[in-house]
């Protein structure tokens, strides 16, 4: 897939090269002629490990204790060393069904409702949110570049929430991560350097990746392994598998979060340039 598009009256002309049969995963953005970096690849800068390794290190966890009642073998031990893999590639199956929902619906089309229960309570429950909200959709999908600061990607959705100019954000996501902050923030930022509008603030539409049940068996597994460890069960959330967060309640939020992409991207280049792998290849 290959998209042309002009930017700021004309002047700015880019280049979206997407994926493909044989390149499923191609993102690639150019601005005359010059590769450029995407929003989301600067916020991958920032540390997930943490997270990354709890979570993994969890999926290992519950599979050996689910192997425990007829004995832990060596085969099993090597199978759950891969299984947070295994558990990377079947997660966002609610989410997505929801997601391409949206997108179609947003797009003009009239999808059919998915079938999967989930699915059919996350469509209802953005329908009722954008009734309750008066939202009127403008654009999908939108490249933005910030010729200031030299960045480019793609808005999800700019609407009107309430009579207001807003961003919207889908995430399919098991939680809300402040990397989505800065994201959601430089989308803005370029998009009001190049139009001059002004928004009045950014929606994050998180859509979970689990399925209730799903989500039920994760809790109760986390509990009886903080009992055993001796802590405290938690009262977890209930299940949700929409939920939308309005990020600027706060006035100054949007330039925090906007300074943040910033720095993640001062980081990103400076990774780039002094890093091992800047120059493997001679």
């Amino acid at each position: 897939m290959e998209i042309e598009f002009k930017l700021y009256g004309g002047k700015v002309k880019g280049k979206f090269l997407g994926p493909t049969e044989d390149k499923p995963n191609r993102h690639m953005y150019y601005i005359d002629g010059v590769r450029k970096t995407g929003v989301t690849t600067y916020c991958g800068i920032k540390d997930k490990s943490v997270g990354l390794v709890s979570w993994a290190t969890e999926v290992y966890l519950n599979y050996l204790m689910e192997c425990l009642p007829r004995g832990i073998t060596e085969a099993d031990i090597i199978v759950g060393w891969t299984k947070h893999q295994e558990h990377k590639v079947k997660a966002a199956a609610v989410g997505d069904e929801v997601h391409k929902w949206v997108e179609a619906y947003i797009g003009g089309l009239k999808p059919e409702m998915p079938e999967q229960r989930e699915a059919q309570i996350g469509v209802t429950a953005f329908l009722e949110w954008e009734e309750a909200n008066k939202v009127k959709f403008i654009s999908s999908e939108r490249v933005v570049y910030s010729k200031k600061h030299d960045y480019i990607g793609k808005m999800d959705i700019e609407a009107k929430v309430n009579g207001k100019l807003c961003l919207l954000d889908i995430k399919t996501s098991n939680g809300i991560y402040n990397e989505m902050y800065m994201q959601t923030a430089a989308y803005v930022m370029a998009d009001q350097e190049e139009s001059k509008r002004k928004y009045a603030g950014r929606w994050l539409i998180r859509l979970s990746k689990e399925t209730e049940k799903e989500y039920v068996k994760r809790m109760e597994l986390k509990n009886k392994n903080r009992v055993l460890r001796g802590k405290d069960p938690y009262n977890f959330p209930e299940y949700r598998v929409f939920e939308p967060k309005f990020l600027d309640e706060e006035p100054g939020n949007l330039k925090r979060d906007f300074a943040g992409f910033l720095a993640a991207k001062s980081l990103f280049e400076f990774d780039k340039q002094t890093g091992f792998w800047a120059n493997k290849d001679e």
